[in-house]
């Protein structure tokens, strides 16, 4: 499945995964460790937020390997060419 999402949305997003997995890790630290639909949860919701921030992230480099022309290949090169290079 394919999310299109703005950047506001993505940080909504985390930012709610966040705050829930640690309301239920919170809830599992005062069970003792015995409530396992909160450990359970909080690990799901852990699992999202990397799967939320690594798309986003790799998103992002992708995007700044295109805007460098990371991957594009030349088969001219002119070894004298100093473009760019002036001070």
């Amino acid at each position: 499945m394919i999310l299109k999402l703005t950047e506001e949305e993505i940080t909504r997003i985390l930012d709610a995964l966040e705050s829930y997995s640690q309301a239920r890790d919170v809830q599992f630290q005062e069970s003792g460790g015995h409530d396992e639909e909160a450990r359970t949860d909080r690990d799901s919701a852990d699992w999202v937020w990397q799967k939320v921030a690594g798309q986003r992230d790799m998103q992002f480099n992708n995007s700044v390997a295109d805007a460098v022309g990371e991957g594009q290949t030349s088969d001219k090169v002119d070894p004298f060419d100093f473009k760019g290079l002036e001070y």
